[in-house]
């Protein structure tokens, strides 16, 4: 069984597309290898994670994908994916485990929103110095740079476009006080 730490939030199910079962997915990132007839992918189903083999992936925009699941064959079958959320494996094999599979250019212009003080501004752009990716946050035209590591992003919702953090103690101090 696939566990949710294991799983990236790929997309949300929006409509259905024509009546052979086809489903309009909002991709929260576009991924480097498109998945693949008869690639898993898990939807949300009652809060679990179900896998769904793919029959058809098509991308037709920059943010946008027809998606025809297998044994799913009718636009009544298919309404029932519509506000579904869409997972993928967090590292495939042969990925490089240094890649999240995030497009990061999506990201930009989320809300931060830390734990402990709250709004942080905005991400302006994700960059790497010295191997280490970081965040370029614009809090009320001062440059923030937060650490984009799995210890410090809580949460990270596409439809509001906020990222939850939990910074280091004291490091939002430098900033902020």
């Amino acid at each position: 069984m696939q566990h949710a730490e294991d799983l990236i939030l790929f997309g949300l199910f929006l409509k259905t597309h024509g009546i052979g079962g086809h489903l309009v997915l909002k991709l929260f990132f576009l991924p480097e290898n498109e998945p693949e007839e008869n690639e898993p992918v898990f939807v949300e189903v009652d809060g679990l994670p179900v896998p769904f083999f793919i029959k058809e992936f098509r991308v037709i925009s920059d943010d946008t994908a027809f998606v025809l699941l297998d044994e799913v064959d009718s636009s009544t079958e298919a309404s029932a994916f519509i506000n579904c959320r869409v997972f993928t494996d967090r590292q495939k094999p042969g990925e490089d485990e240094n890649n999240s599979g995030v497009n990061y250019e999506m990201l930009e212009g989320f809300r931060i929103i830390d734990e402990k003080y709250g709004d942080s501004g905005i991400l302006r752009e994700v960059s790497e110095f010295s191997e280490n990716t970081v965040m370029i946050v614009d809090f009320n035209g001062r440059e923030i740079l937060i650490p984009f590591h799995e210890d410090i992003i809580r949460n990270i919702d596409h439809e509001r476009r906020i990222i939850e953090i939990a910074a280091p103690q004291g490091l939002l101090d430098l900033y902020l006080s």
